[in-house]
């Protein structure tokens, strides 16, 4: 396994994902038509270290060789408090209370000195698998104090958020941005995926809201932008222009990353019961 595949694993997990967002997303909205607006990112473009540096990546000693590389990738997250690391719960549900998880903010997960935080422990949602039209689909790793002194936490929304800009016509025409490490996808053809490991950020457009449920469209062909695939799960949705506070985290879409992105609202009373154990809310 190298920097230029998926871990098999983490894209079996993918996959498994999305066949069950796939049973749901059968009756998705239409896409919205292309927005009247320069198309700045095809895919996605790399962060760097200074942008979205409360991204992170959760990772798992796989191989248990005690070395944790790129190749150890299993989601990304965000950090919403100095111990705080918000990711989805389908990337946690599935290993034992004591497994031990890792979170990094590196730009590089195959960056030969790469830091990593070894979590305390994590929750999930208890209420996450048993209804699809509510997933519940939110989790949280705990990290120790003082290991993100020099990061500052993400924002989550208030309450009903995108509802009351929804009721305002405040989401047309909308681009959200996407940031995380997941794979990049082929766009015609084939399915293909290509995984270095870099944190990467793209822009997608408003597509539909739902009651616990942001759709964005992810049709590079019709808008010009981009969108997310196998490894961002977790992964922050941002407004465009507002890259401190989080509106929603990747949980599905399609199944070749062509066409939707199935985002879970975090400004919903369901997010937000699970998430005020462990954050203050706005």
């Amino acid at each position: 396994m190298n920097g230029s595949r998926p871990k098999r694993a983490e894209l079996a997990l993918a996959l498994l994902v999305l066949v069950v967002g796939t049973v749901t997303c059968r009756d998705a909205p239409s896409p919205t038509a292309p927005p009247d607006r320069p198309s700045f990112i095809i895919n996605g473009q790399p962060t760097g270290d200074n942008s979205f540096s409360n991204v992170g990546a959760l990772l798992f000693d796989f191989d248990q060789n005690g070395v944790i590389t790129g190749d150890d990738a299993l989601c990304s997250g965000s950090l919403i408090a100095p111990t705080v690391f918000l990711t989805a719960a389908h990337c946690v549900s599935f290993f034992p209370a004591n497994a031990q998880l890792y979170v990094s903010f590196s730009a590089d997960l195959f960056d030969k000195q790469l830091k990593v935080i070894a979590a305390t422990e994590f929750h999930f949602d208890p209420g996450f698998g048993h209804d699809l039209g509510d997933l519940h689909d939110v989790a949280v790793v705990l990290l120790p104090a003082g290991s993100t002194t020099t990061i500052q936490p993400l924002r989550l929304p208030p309450a009903g958020l995108l509802d009351d800009l929804a009721a305002h016509n405040g989401l047309k025409d909308r681009i959200f941005l996407n940031v995380g490490y997941g794979v990049d996808a082929t766009l015609r053809g084939k399915p293909h995926y290509t995984f270095d490991g870099v944190r990467k950020v793209s822009q997608s457009p408003f597509q539909a809201l739902e009651r616990f449920w942001l759709w964005l469209n992810m049709n590079s062909h019709a808008t010009g932008l981009g969108g997310d695939c196998f490894g961002d799960s977790g992964s922050p949705k941002f407004f465009d222009g507002n890259t401190s506070l989080i509106v929603a985290t990747v949980t599905t879409g399609d199944a070749v990353c062509r066409a939707t992105s199935k985002d879970y609202r975090l400004d919903t009373s369901t997010a937000r019961a699970f998430l005020g154990q462990f954050v203050s809310l706005p």
